[in-house]
């Protein structure tokens, strides 16, 4: 299975085995959707099944199934929340931030400027982190002045730079 990583546990909330969720997804309802399998760890080896999820003043708040008090959930704090990469469904337009990591950076007369590291969120909008051949990074904003074209199948992403974005 390969994991993808929707959120992390920061802390339990009150004292009927809820937690409270740091999310890393824009999609809440469709990954933490009731009886609906979450992975905890890295490892992928233990997978809890949903009961209730509910936003709550910026945090998610998730129930698992079986686990109905503090002492039965207090030991799954700082873990990461997976969910199966092959259940997500593919967007009709677009990619999910995920797809654009690892794919190589090009600018508009063919020159690589390299890997594509992290999709960083930010409020006015969201950055590229790219890693350079020479292994600094930069960011490039991944907004549609910049971005001219995202080819998945040649796993490319072309870019228009201007003096001074790297």
């Amino acid at each position: 299975m390969e994991g993808l990583l929707v959120g992390k546990i920061v802390n339990t909330f009150g004292i009927r085995g809820q937690l409270k969720v740091k999310v890393y997804t824009d999609f809440v309802e469709e990954r933490f959707k009731q009886d609906d399998a979450i992975y905890l760890g890295d490892d992928f080896r233990m997978s809890l099944i949903v009961e209730k999820s509910q936003m709550h003043k910026g945090m998610l708040l998730l129930k698992f199934k079986g686990l109905d008090n503090i002492n039965d959930v207090i030991q799954y704090r700082d873990l990461n929340l997976y969910v199966d990469k092959s259940t997500v469904e593919e967007l009709e337009e677009g990619f999910y931030f995920h797809e654009l990591v690892d794919m190589e950076v090009y600018d508009t007369d063919n020159n690589l400027i390299g890997k594509v590291k992290e999709v960083e969120e930010n409020l006015a909008h969201n950055n590229l982190r790219i890693t350079k051949p020479d292994n600094t990074t930069c960011l490039i904003p991944y907004v549609d002045a910049f971005i001219m074209d995202v080819d998945a199948d040649e796993n490319k992403i072309t870019v228009k730079l201007i003096e001074g974005l790297i």
